[in-house]
Formats: C-alpha cells, structure tokens, sequence
C-alpha cells in the first residue's frame, strides 16, 4: 500500500506551502494588532495541529506530539492574556515546548525517509519541510538566549527596536537560523558570547548532518528506483 493511514497524497505539498506562508506572513502582519497577533498565533497552533496527520504516522507519536505542542500553546494564550508583570514565564514555555514538537517532528520526517524503499516528489518535499522545520527549532534557543542574555548578541541599529514586540523577535530570530543553517551569516544580528556561539555551531553541524544523510538517501533510493524501474506508487 503506498499511503498509509491517515495521510494522503501531497500532504508534504501542503504542509510546505503553509510554512512558507507562515514564514511570509509573520513580519508583515502578527505585530500590528493584538487582534491581528492572535490571529496568527491561532493559525499557527492549528498548522502544528495539522503535523499530527502529515508528519507523524501512528497514535503513539499523535499523543507524544500533542503532550509536547500543548505547553507552547498555552504559552501563546498566556501572552496576550496575563500581565507583563508574569515576565517571560509564557514566552520561556513556549520556546521550549516548540523545541521539543519541532525537533520531535523533524526526527519523524527523517525516520520516515530512511525507512523507505521507494521515493516520490512528496516525500522529497517532504525533507524539505524536515529542513524548515530544523530552522524554526533552532530559532527558539536563539530566542531563549536573548532574552535572557541580551549581550550574547549584537544587533544592528535598524532593528534592534524590533526585538522589543513579541511576533517580529520570533521573526528576527527564525531568519538568524535560516540563515546559520544555511551558513550565510548577513550580519545584522550576530552571536558574540555564550551561550549563542555554541548554539551557532551545532545547528551548522547538525544541518550539514541533516542535509548529508536526508540528501544521500534519497538520491540512494532514486538510483535504486532507475535500476529497479519501480514507479513512486511501489512501496
């Protein structure tokens, strides 16, 4: 059988396409507005929620996802609904707890294409979304380190301001981890102290892992495919 329970063809493609959207969105829009802010926040609980029947693949792993991503929501809900006196306890319980579903989900996603004998475009956009997915976890220990170490980093004039609100930091953070991982450093935010120099450098290490052992299965299991002359729908 190609597709297993509870998942359907594309399912990759569509979980992609929202994460690019969410990624497109989040500076332009969730700092405008608390309303606006909560709308986001909401869209983004439910495309975690969405993960459940793209990513993970049994009951087990549902529950275990679902005991992780709970805390980062309540976290969400107490940001827009408790005094600023509570401090950073909701936005700590958030990062950590998407530390743990994303990382949890980007191990599904690996495991997933390790195990199998046959690939298609799906599951190839599929490790792309693994990818993504690594980025935006990083992006919380990131986080986690300024707020509580500002000095772990120096940022540029032009958007140190923007640290301040609570969607474009997340932002502001999610693009030094895309661009660590990918190993471009721009500049305008840059790690100068622990705890962010060892944070830089395991996520290099672990994204050059990732790439090395996602990529060489999949054009493995595509070389073996040729030879085989199986087609995507085989498993």
């Amino acid at each position: 059988m190609s597709i297993r329970t509870g998942q359907s063809k594309g399912r990759h493609s569509l979980l992609l396409a929202g994460l690019v959207a969410m990624l497109v969105l989040q500076p332009l829009l969730g700092h405008r507005s608390v309303l606006a802010g909560g709308v986001f926040d909401a869209v983004l609980s439910g495309l975690c929620l969405a993960m459940f029947f793209v990513i993970f693949e049994s009951r087990r792993e549902r529950r275990l996802a679902f005991v992780l991503i709970l805390p980062a929501i309540a976290g969400n809900v107490l940001i827009y609904t408790v005094p600023r006196e509570a401090g950073l306890l909701p936005e700590v319980l958030y990062h950590c707890s998407m530390v743990a579903f994303l990382g949890f989900a980007v191990g599904a996603i690996v495991r997933n294409i390790l195990g199998k004998s046959v690939i298609s475009a799906d599951d190839v956009l599929g490790a792309f979304c693994g990818y993504i997915l690594l980025a935006l976890a990083w992006a919380s220990p990131y986080t986690l380190s300024y707020l509580f170490i500002p000095a772990a980093f120096s940022v540029s004039p032009a958007i140190v301001e923007r640290l301040a609100e609570w969607h474009r930091r997340r932002a502001i953070f999610d693009y030094l981890s895309f661009t660590t991982l990918m190993t471009l450093g721009y500049g305008e935010i840059i790690p100068i102290a622990p705890p962010a120099y060892s944070l830089t450098w395991l996520e290099v290490m672990v994204g050059q892992f990732y790439m090395a052992v996602v990529v060489a299965q999949l054009v493995g299991l595509k070389l073996a495919q040729a030879l085989r002359g199986d087609g995507p729908a085989t498993r």
